[in-house]
């Protein structure tokens, strides 16, 4: 009887880590998140889509599109955007744009005046 508790108390807590995005949880709600041409999160501004082999994930304002088999992330005011097999990572107001089996990431933009 001690055993079938233990395994329904581990079960549960199995099933409760897995429907709880660590994504969504850790972003504070301003997150989308797309896979499979479904979108599974949207919080806040951020926006994101994909196609039916892609998946996309976008936080903090930013925006993420993925399409025929790509990966596209973004992250604090950026833009990722990947197309055919493309893996695209934009962080800090960047970014990066993919395709053809290529992977791009957009880094920080910065402002100022050259040496």
């Amino acid at each position: 009887m001690k055993r079938i508790i233990m395994l329904v108390t581990l079960a549960f807590m199995l099933a409760s880590s897995m429907a709880l995005s660590g994504v969504a949880q850790a972003q504070g709600g301003d997150v989308c998140v797309s896979n499979k041409g479904d979108v599974k999160v949207q919080k806040g501004t951020s926006t994101c889509a994909s196609g039916n082999t892609s998946r996309a994930l976008a936080t903090n304002g930013s925006t993420a599109i993925a399409a025929q088999g790509s990966q596209a992330s973004a992250t604090n005011d950026s833009v990722a955007n990947a197309r055919f097999n493309g893996q695209a990572s934009a962080t800090n107001d960047s970014t990066a744009g993919a395709f053809f089996n290529c992977t791009a990431h957009g880094a920080e933009r910065r402002s100022g005046v050259l040496p």
